[in-house]
């Protein structure tokens, strides 16, 4: 019995810390996905705004 109790022990332990290391994997990707996209949003803003730029002075020229 003390063995059979050990090795379910053993086991939830194993579910448990695998459940954490996925969970601090989880934040992990999010906070790289959203920095990624914070990074490409504001690319994308100055792009626009430089064309807007461009379009806006080459009108008044």
């Amino acid at each position: 019995m003390t063995r059979t109790l050990r090795i379910v022990g053993l086991g939830v332990a194993a579910i448990v810390a695998l459940w954490i290391v996925l969970e601090v994997l989880a934040l992990l990707f999010g906070l790289v996905a959203w920095v990624v996209s914070a990074v490409v949003s504001l690319a994308v803003l100055a792009l626009v705004v430089y064309i807007g730029y461009l379009v806006v002075t080459s009108l008044l020229s």
